[in-house]
């Protein structure tokens, strides 16, 4: 790319506002989350009482194949109008329509796959779910470019505002259609209705328009770019859904297997939910960044630690927190019925951590223009997931509680055993220090086993209690230990947030 790659990190002029921005759109994208998570949690509570988790199985049965497919959906060029500086308005045509052209590609082969998919599993009702949600891989690609170019400005307030209308109409309407008894449907509903939100709000903050496209040789950089970044997506799509894809090959064809099926996935969907909350906001503000910072090894190093602590300072508590109340978390969310997915949820709980350093990693060699080396590492994290799979399987027999259970312990330490070794080829090909950033997430990770030590302790002393006020007592508990523990790194935190150190950090790095 015309950009320098990692290896020419320098010491180029900054912007001395950068570390100023970064915090504001870090802590704008945040509130954001916060909030959004909030109005998800809600929606899908009432969800739980008036969808069967049989209908959820079977949507999650598309699901994993959907998000495969969506891998290739931008084609990584949302990333690179990010990451590309001095961008033209010729080449975010040329980018938006290739994406276009792609997603109308995408909605072909998804409808195309149905049927064979409502074969693989043996479950006919698949085929109308899978033609229904092929459309929705077009609407995802129609409004990447804008939501691209509206990140690029740091424009995160209106982008906020847009993700927060979305969660809110789709989730009327998904309720709405829960309350007439649509099923399946009413699921369905919901994720247009987001995607379309989504698709109106982010045209209308965003005042570019597709117009004359550009010369190939001047996209075609970029272009090299997006392949290797829409195939590191690709291998992390299918390592993180692989698990998703057996349990519909071993399990497809019958009602009590979609049960399992539906547990399983929405367990996962309330782990992965913690990890949203902050990678969003966070990759949100470092790809810009760090990409803006990229001429500076020493302002680059220096971004890269924050991030990631901060995503400690946030995420350990909240590993270490899931796998001790997960099991109680399920059924107070959605009643008894959901009792069989607390356990799921508590043994997933422990990746939370890992599952969101990864995930930011991505923002970290996508800014240092090492697209090429991400694709390496995200083809090692599908052979090592991959062979947590293949074990799982290889030592348990039919029974559904078995396969959910040892599928999600597998795929939870396999998670968490490659993490650092995939964080020190990310930090070495990005030309950064990884002794000097992982001494860095410690005190966050020890204070978390600490402050799980005694959440534990409330548990087993309140073993008759109603699981509603035991799990509340156990957050607060947790909440106020890990503030104890941890108070330094906090307070770190809640300076960068606030913005307070912004200007010293900024001016120390530049003199």
């Amino acid at each position: 790319m015309n950009d320098a790659p990692s290896s020419e990190i320098g010491s180029s002029p900054v912007d001395p506002n950068l570390f100023k921005k970064t915090q504001r759109a870090t802590r704008l994208t945040m509130i954001g989350q916060i909030a959004g998570q909030v109005i998800s949690l809600i929606v899908l509570a009432e969800m739980y009482r008036l969808v069967d988790p049989v209908e959820f199985g079977l949507l999650g049965m598309f699901m994993p194949i959907l998000l495969l497919v969506r891998s290739f959906g931008s084609l990584g060029m949302d990333i690179a109008t990010v990451q590309k500086r001095n961008l033209t308005d010729e080449q975010s045509s040329t980018l938006f329509w290739y994406q276009v052209i792609t997603g109308v590609i995408l909605v072909v082969v998804l409808a195309g796959l149905s049927p064979l998919l409502s074969y693989w599993f043996h479950a006919e009702r698949l085929l109308p779910v899978g033609i229904a949600l092929s459309g929705t891989a077009l609407l995802y690609n129609s409004y990447s470019q804008h939501k691209s170019l509206a990140e690029k400005k740091l424009r995160f307030g209106r982008l906020t505002i847009v993700r927060l209308l979305s969660l809110v109409v789709s989730g009327g309407l998904g309720i709405v259609a829960a309350w007439f008894d649509y099923g399946v449907w009413a699921l369905v509903i919901q994720q247009y209705a987001e995607l379309i939100v989504l698709n109106i709000g982010f045209w209308a903050i965003e005042p570019w328009r597709p117009g004359r496209r550009a010369h190939f040789s001047e996209v075609r950089n970029l272009l090299q770019f997006s392949g290797f970044y829409t195939l590191s997506g690709l291998f992390f799509a299918v390592g993180q859904n692989l698990d998703k894809i057996l349990l519909g090959v071993l399990m497809g064809g019958t009602n009590v297997g979609h049960e399992w099926i539906g547990y399983y996935t929405q367990a996962y969907n309330q782990m992965i939910r913690p990890v949203y909350l902050l990678t969003s906001p966070v990759t949100a503000a470092m790809l810009p960044a760090l990409s803006h910072a990229r001429g500076n090894r020493e302002v680059f190093t220096r971004l890269t630690g924050n991030f990631y602590r901060m995503v400690g300072i946030m995420l350990a508590p909240c590993s270490i927190g899931m796998f001790l109340v997960g099991e109680r978390l399920m059924p107070v969310l959605g009643g008894d019925e959901w009792i069989e997915s607390g356990e799921l949820l508590a043994v997933m709980g422990l990746m939370i951590l890992a599952q969101a350093w990864i995930n930011i990693s991505g923002s970290l060699m996508s800014a240092a223009g090492r697209a090429d080396m991400l694709a390496v590492g995200a083809f090692g994290t599908l052979i090592s997931l991959g062979a947590a799979c293949w074990f799982a399987l290889a030592t348990i027999g039919s029974d559904p509680y078995a396969v959910t259970l040892e599928l999600a312990l597998a795929m939870s330490l396999a998670t968490i055993l490659m993490c650092g070794p995939y964080l020190y080829f990310c930090f070495h090909f990005a030309g950064i220090d990884a002794r000097a950033i992982f001494w860095k997430l410690v005190p966050a990770i020890g204070a978390s086993l600490l402050m799980g030590l005694v959440v534990s302790l409330v548990g087993y002393a309140e073993s008759f209690v109603p699981q509603a006020v035991v799990l509340v007592k156990q957050v607060v508990v947790g909440v106020v230990a890990y503030m104890l523990f941890a108070r330094s790194e906090i307070t770190w935190l809640w300076r960068q947030l606030r913005g307070l150190s912004a200007d010293e950090d900024i001016h120390t790095v530049i003199d």
